[in-house]
């Protein structure tokens, strides 16, 4: 019988604590955090501990690229998944102000064709970023969509890399987030709450099949290096 493989740290040793030494080597990873909140920073610290594939939906390679600048790795490759419409479609109108978002469903499924064929593409261990995964949600076929999402989990397992889907949470969810939510291993949830004379942010991991869920909200602070406030904690 093969030896089963280390753990993979997030980078945040407290998270890694509650997960019992990291995320499970195959695993897919759904990051749950509203339009505001400073959740790419999780990403960040996520894609500076191992080789990282980092798809981009929405916002150009370049723009992605100048973020991850100041990271201390050069593992990380980023590429435009996206096509030219999902620049102006309902998801970027609702976070940029539109109350009014309705799904606008069609029949192009090039974006799920284009992460698909990438993901077949990848033959060596890198942790793959999905981000953000709502335009993939917003497709009319899902069984494509689940497709796609067996696809990132098949080749997690057969890499020994871990899946981070980050989903942006609307007023109103995208149509596809149940199987986001079905087929994601470790589920992360961030919350911004207030206090009495400040804000918090707060992490709890809901859905956990590599161990045990972690319902308690753990409060975590978002800097250029994420950290748990563990006097909060006690």
């Amino acid at each position: 019988m093969s030896r089963p493989q280390s753990r993979l740290s997030t980078g945040i040793d407290a998270i890694d604590r509650h997960m019992s030494g990291g995320i499970e080597p195959g695993s897919v990873v759904a990051l749950i955090a509203g339009p505001t909140m400073q959740s790419e920073a999780i990403l960040h610290q996520l894609v500076e501990m191992h080789q990282t594939l980092y798809l981009t939906t929405l916002r150009q390679a370049s723009a992605v690229e100048n973020d991850l600048e100041r990271l201390s790795t050069d593992d990380v490759f980023v590429e435009y998944a996206g096509a030219d419409r999902t620049m102006n479609n309902e998801f970027l109108r609702q976070i940029t102000g539109s109350r009014s978002y309705k799904p606008s469903f069609t029949n192009d499924t090039s974006l799920l064709d284009t992460v698909y064929e990438i993901l077949q593409d990848l033959d060596q261990k890198a942790n793959v970023v999905l981000d953000p995964v709502n335009p993939m949600e917003e497709s009319e076929n899902k069984d494509a969509y689940r497709e796609v999402l067996n696809e990132l989990k098949s080749t997690m397992l057969d890499t020994g890399g871990v899946g981070i889907l980050h989903c942006i949470t609307l007023d109103e969810l995208p149509p596809f987030r149940d199987v986001t939510l079905a087929l994601a291993d470790v589920v992360w949830e961030l919350d911004l709450v207030s206090l009495a004379s400040s804000m918090e942010y707060q992490l709890s991991i809901p859905k956990n099949r590599g161990g045990k869920p972690v319902l308690d909200d753990i409060s975590i602070v978002l800097e250029k290096d994420v950290w748990v406030d563990e006097s909060r904690n006690i």
